[in-house]
């Protein structure tokens, strides 16, 4: 049976309410980050128009020999805990990420095969957060 208007619009209203009520609700989701030097990323911005208790980031990666050899994302906290940690697949291009909002992280590109940390990016979330 397909939807009707009406069942659309309680299902887009249920699921506003409950963002709502489970946290803050972010509105227009901004990233930054300075990535003109970087070796591995080469944009970072967000994929929706709002978000619940995490920003959604598509995260390029650039054609370096450094981002190919990128094998795990990781993003960290400015308290030092963990994020997030993604795998990277070889050849990919982009990653989807979730990033803290309205927060500092930084974001680590590594190399889980030979344990090494090939770069770090600091990035900063805002937007309309609300309560």
């Amino acid at each position: 049976m397909p939807a009707t208007p009406r069942s659309r619009t309680l299902l887009a209203a249920l699921l506003v309410c409950s963002l709502a009520l489970s946290g803050c609700l972010t509105l227009s989701p901004t990233v930054s980050a300075d990535t003109s030097n970087s070796t591995v990323f080469e944009d970072l911005s967000p994929t929706e128009s709002w978000s619940g208790s995490g920003i959604r980031v598509n995260a390029t990666l650039r054609s370096t020999s450094a981002a190919s050899n990128v094998t795990t994302i990781a993003v960290i906290q400015e308290n030092g805990r963990t994020y997030e940690t993604v795998d990277v697949d070889s050849g990919q291009s982009t990653v989807i990420l979730t990033l803290p909002p309205n927060a500092n992280a930084t974001v680590i590109a590594s190399n889980s095969v030979n344990s090494t940390t090939i770069e770090e990016l600091n990035v900063t979330t805002g937007g309309n957060e609300i309560p």
